[in-house]
């Protein structure tokens, strides 16, 4: 019996050991999960801000939460540096905002909030783009009566690129371009919208990978129409406060019928 009770004992004394140890604390400003997925661009200018999809300085979408899922203060977040080079090469002001200060093509960082850490994000810190242009123009028209009506659309690209003097340009991947409608036939077209390639969702800017940043320019035309016309895409980016060299920049499509091949 004497080493039944003692048995019935040390349990009780070590689930009250876990319950102890499993209690959360309902401080509003402590920690207990951080969430950092992705960052607003996958570069910055040297001396400039991250800027987002509206081209304006952006904050870095990282929340820290306490026990009742309440946002934790901005004040509780840290961003780091995990090696002597990225820790160089940014600086952060408030709100969470990252500031370019050195060149790196590859900067780690990670959140901290309390005793949490996130995963690894990275980004480049990069000079700032002298100019803006055309990527591929290897097509600019648009079937906008085409039977198949998942394919009244057109892709279209724009770049931006780092030169001095008579060197080689360099394009700037991880910045943003900003694209808007600017004009378009309206005898022929009901609306214009400017979508992400991958998702279909309506997009304001793309980020530039493989040096171009691009956008799909979809049609609706209205029913029983005929004749051409033109869609006119707008591109814009900012480095520093002020436009990049370029902006705005045009880019025109073209809006035919279809036709029977002969």
């Amino acid at each position: 019996m004497m080493s039944v009770a003692r048995g019935i004992c040390a349990a009780l004394l070590t689930g009250a050991a876990i319950a102890g140890c499993t209690e959360v604390s309902t401080d509003p400003q402590l920690p207990l999960s951080l969430q950092f997925d992705s960052l607003p661009a996958l570069a910055i200018v040297v001396g400039d801000t991250m800027r987002g999809g509206d081209l304006l300085p952006a904050r870095v979408s990282v929340n820290a939460f306490n026990s009742a899922g309440g946002v934790v203060a901005d004040t509780q977040i840290r961003l780091i540096g995990i090696d002597s080079l990225s820790v160089k090469s940014f600086s952060v002001i408030s709100g969470v905002r990252l500031v370019g200060t050195t060149e790196n093509s590859t900067v780690r960082i990670v959140t901290q909030a309390g005793a949490l850490q996130s995963q690894t994000q990275t980004f480049a810190v990069v000079p700032r783009p002298t100019g803006l242009g055309i990527g591929d123009t290897t097509t600019d028209s648009i079937v906008y009566d085409a039977v198949d009506t998942a394919s009244r659309f057109r892709d279209i690209t724009a770049t931006l690129f780092h030169q001095v003097g008579d060197s080689a340009a360099s394009f700037q991947n991880g910045l943003r371009i900003a694209f808007r409608v600017a004009s378009f036939s309206t005898a022929i077209l009901d609306s214009v919208r400017l979508v992400s390639p991958t998702s279909g969702r309506v997009i304001t800017s793309a980020l530039i990978a493989n040096g171009l940043a691009t956008i799909r320019v979809k049609a609706y035309p209205k029913p029983a129409v005929t004749g051409t016309g033109s869609i006119v895409v707008e591109a814009t980016a900012r480095a520093l406060g002020a436009p990049v060299p370029g902006s705005p920049l045009s880019l025109p499509v073209k809006l035919s019928p279809f036709t029977l091949p002969p």
